[in-house]
């Protein structure tokens, strides 16, 4: 599976890419983590669990691509540390998450 993080938005309207994994070459408990939180990503939006509001909050676009399978993607906004932005929070940690 690979993830891609983009913080979206702002004043510029740009995209950045704030963090990349492929889960093949992660160490097994982190590419565990990787995958709860894009699983928990999933289970939000399927629940129709609305982000935050507001134009001042942060935004984040998750594109998961597994073979075989069409692109998904998940668009967050608000800060990475509450409610279903948790899952978010994990995958901002950094490639060493374990």
């Amino acid at each position: 599976m690979r993830v891609r993080i983009e913080s979206t938005g702002g004043f510029t309207g740009r995209s950045t890419v704030v963090a990349l994994y492929d889960t093949a070459t992660l160490p097994a408990g982190t590419a565990g983590r990787v995958r709860d939180a894009v699983d928990a990503l999933a289970a939000a939006q399927a629940r129709g669990e609305p982000g935050e509001i507001g134009a001042d909050l942060p935004a984040y676009r998750i594109t998961v691509d597994e073979p075989g399978e069409e692109s998904r993607v998940y668009e967050v906004r608000g800060e990475p540390a509450a409610g279903v932005t948790s899952a978010l929070g994990i995958l901002l940690e950094g490639p060493d998450l374990s």
